[in-house]
């Protein structure tokens, strides 16, 4: 079984609701992009499902635990924001404006990123577009906080969930609490 804190993880993308997380500011400069924020989250909660499904059917998991992650759960909520700059500017951004972040730095593969995005939005993706981003790489920083009520994911390419287009743009997703 899931650890609680997985458990409370999934149950945020479970019943994120689209809009700011309060007490974390937008990007400088960025835009709340409403539509991809709802898609994000439509996903999440069909990945998810499955693991708080078991959650509920699990004997062994105490029903005050249970209750515990769905009024959490029921608090969280999931902000996609596009933005200006570089993501070295918006990670001194949050690092200045949400106390005790500190990001971690990672190169992701934009050709399996993309790959993945149009099997969890269920379209295919042109040869040449999969060609195209074969093999090449973007950044990303992330930062969560340990209780996982927190999370902020920045990315210097933004892969559209909806159809997978391919941008130079960054792109900030924050999950928390409302």
């Amino acid at each position: 079984m899931a650890s609680r804190l997985a458990l409370l993880s999934a149950a945020s993308l479970l019943f994120a609701v689209a809009g700011p997380v309060p007490g974390v500011p937008a990007p400088p400069g960025g835009r709340f992009e409403g539509e991809m924020t709802a898609v994000v989250a439509a996903r999440a909660a069909a990945q998810m499902k499955p693991l708080l499904d078991e959650m509920e059917r699990d004997p062994s998991q105490p029903e005050s635990v249970k209750a515990d992650i769905r009024r959490k759960a029921s608090r969280l909520t999931v902000a996609v924001y596009t933005a200006p700059g570089t993501i070295d500017e918006l990670v001194a951004f949050y690092s200045g404006k949400v106390a005790g972040a500190s990001f971690l730095f990672s190169e992701r593969e934009i050709g399996k990123d993309l790959a993945e995005t149009a099997q969890l939005g269920g379209f295919s993706l042109a040869p040449a577009t999969v060609k195209e981003w074969e093999g090449k790489k973007g950044r990303s920083a992330r930062w969560a906080r340990p209780d996982g009520t927190l999370e902020i994911d920045i990315e210097d390419h933004l892969i559209d969930p909806r159809d997978g287009r391919v941008t130079k743009q960054v792109v900030v997703m924050v999950t928390g609490a409302k």
